[in-house]
């Protein structure tokens, strides 16, 4: 059995990058995102997220924070999801992949433990080194934040096409261009937006037999 979590990183950090990724889940194949909280934006992106999106903790790090300061920010963070959403998040991941810097993957790993959520993982060693600590995640990964954008349209079918079985993650970023927030990453969420509302990749989901999942069931 293939199964696919297609996870929408950002929810929270522009309205109109908020406006994509519910789009995403509406008209194409987001399955999941994952919430930045200290937004001005926040509040209102998990007001709008439907119930049936699961909705993880896009987790942000100061650079260069230690890993007692990592390990704050984590409980005000989780603590502010639940005042926002009104529920726990489905799972947690890290803004900029915080969480595979040197020193931090065992803070994380202490805080999903603590709280019985699941957490990504980026590669082998990531995975092995979580399910050590009683710590559930995803049989695979894919995606590549540095490629912008990752997911093209023909990029994103030769992934489904090659999925492996067990639970696999697709991070994607879609979006509409920002209106409030500065970030280099801008337009090319509209062409990430457009390949996972095309109708050809809800059509390859079908006809390979991949189960559309959330965070949730992991």
């Amino acid at each position: 059995m293939r199964r696919l979590v297609v996870n929408a990183d950002d929810l929270g950090y522009d309205p109109e990058i908020d406006r994509g990724i519910l789009e995403a889940h509406a008209r194409g194949i987001v399955t999941s995102a994952t919430a930045m909280v200290g937004t001005p934006w926040a509040p209102e992106a998990l007001r709008a997220a439907p119930r049936e999106l699961g909705v993880g903790l896009h987790v942000v790090l100061e650079e260069g924070c230690s890993p007692a300061e990592a390990a704050l920010a984590l409980r005000r963070q989780l603590d502010r999801f639940a005042e926002l959403r009104g529920a726990p998040p489905t799972h947690l991941d890290a803004h900029r992949h915080a969480h595979a810097r040197p020193g931090m993957l065992a803070v994380f790993a202490a805080a999903a433990a603590g709280r019985g959520l699941p957490l990504r993982a980026l590669d082998d060693a990531m995975r092995r080194e979580l399910r050590a600590a009683g710590v559930r995640t995803t049989d695979a990964f894919r995606g590549d934040a540095a490629l912008r954008p990752c997911w093209t349209r023909e990029r994103l079918l030769a992934a489904l096409a090659a999925l492996p079985e067990g639970t696999t993650e697709l991070m994607a970023h879609p979006g509409h261009a920002p209106s409030r927030t500065r970030t280099s990453f801008a337009a090319e969420r509209e062409v990430e937006l457009s390949a996972l509302c095309d109708p050809a990749a809800r059509e390859a989901v079908a006809a390979l037999g991949v189960r559309l999942v959330s965070w949730a069931s992991v």
